[in-house]
């Protein structure tokens, strides 16, 4: 019989609004979803998080690192509670984490680089698990993009979604929007195509004075009216003129960049402004990208935590005349933990020593996947693998 392994993946998002933990029981022949868990971001962590990525902003090296070992403790406690609630067949016996990206600067080859807080030495010592990690440095390495690393398990999703063999896309609306692009024949095409909530929540924050940290189901954003000459101001972002393979980040669509352009707008209509930027950049993306070199797409099933904004997928819908605009959620899927469950796969897959990029990232080569950091269960984890 094959040995199977459980592996919680951790994710931490650019919104910082909570960390989100998924577990699956994988065996070289299936995988098996186990567990979801999420729970909100610590409030002082959150805001060293943000100010740490304001434009221009200045730091230490004793702030950096203080954060990266005090998010390492907060990620440790948190998956240790958990493990100590759970049944001994539910217990993970590695945690695939991806770590609070603080900055994402691939363009700049041949010294690109990516950076993602949360010291997994902390986690592997609290948990007494094994943990993987840095997942975007060895893509980057190999010329990569570094992100976005989603696709494989969006893949592998895709074999259950309705419409797969004919084309369809998985999209992920997190702080930044993100898609993956299955053809009829498998081939993959996936990218970031910008802001998703990363500017709508930040609205929401400005005009509540922090009561509210998003826009639920998008109804500050529908009772609100687009201000048409802001939309096309932010249209000029190099970003959206840039080729693929392209990733990018909150260092490139910083809320102080869209707040600036977005000049007096008050209240539901700079929501509504915010939301409809992300709609036409993701419709601009799919135009381009896909529709325009005439490849067919079918669906596009939303996941993410943006997938519950009402207001982007009926306006997405609007846009992409043709399209069927779903939820993953449709389909039996808890659209929140889908980036924890494709983590949790990824650091299966860093355990075998397989790649987690690909064409998609711009990568020809093998780039190194996630880093081992051996817990005290380090030889239970090598007998569980193939």
């Amino acid at each position: 019989m094959a040995e199977r392994i459980t592996i919680a993946g951790v994710m931490t998002g650019t919104s910082c609004d909570g960390v989100d933990i998924a577990a699956i029981e994988f065996d070289p022949e299936s995988w098996t979803p186990k567990w979801e868990a999420s729970l909100p971001y610590p409030a002082k962590l959150r805001d060293r998080v943000f100010k740490l990525q304001r434009p221009k902003a200045t730091t230490t090296i004793e702030e950096i690192f203080s954060l990266h070992t005090e998010i390492g403790d907060w990620i440790g406690d948190v998956v240790t509670d958990l493990i100590e609630g759970l049944s001994g067949d539910e217990r993970p016996s590695a945690i695939a984490m991806h770590g609070q990206t603080v900055a994402h600067y691939p363009s700049r080859r041949p010294h690109s680089f990516t950076v993602q807080l949360g010291d997994p030495t902390r986690v592997a010592e609290k948990t007494g698990r094994t943990v993987i990690s840095q997942f975007r440095n060895g893509d980057l390495a190999a010329d990569g993009e570094g992100a976005p690393l989603v696709p494989l398990y969006h893949y592998l999703l895709s074999s259950v979604l309705p419409g797969g063999h004919d084309g369809i896309a998985i999209h992920n609306l997190g702080g930044i929007s993100n898609f993956t692009y299955i053809d009829p024949r498998g081939g993959i095409l996936a990218l970031d195509t910008g802001p998703a909530s990363v500017w709508i929540d930040a609205a929401m924050e400005k005009i509540t004075k922090g009561k509210k940290k998003f826009d639920a189901g998008g109804h500050a954003a529908i009772t609100g009216s687009i201000h048409i000459p802001t939309v096309k101001k932010l249209l000029a972002h190099p970003y959206l003129k840039r080729p693929a393979p392209k990733s990018t980040g909150r260092d490139e669509f910083p809320p102080e960049y869209f707040f600036q352009r977005a000049g007096k707008l008050k209240g539901n209509d700079l929501v509504a402004t915010a939301t409809a930027y992300t709609v036409e950049t993701i419709a601009q993306a799919y135009e381009r990208f896909v529709l325009e070199e005439r490849k067919p797409l079918k669906a596009i099933y939303l996941c993410g935590g943006g997938a519950k904004n009402d207001t982007i997928r009926h306006w997405l819908a609007d846009r992409l005349e043709g399209v069927d605009v779903h939820t993953i959620e449709e389909h039996g899927f808890e659209s929140q933990y889908i980036e924890a469950q494709a983590f949790s796969f990824l650091g299966y897959r860093s355990l075998l020593g397989l790649a987690v990029g690909g064409r998609w990232t711009g990568v020809d080569r093998f780039g190194p996947p996630g880093q081992i950091t051996p817990g005290r269960n380090w030889m239970e984890v090598l007998k569980s693998l193939p």
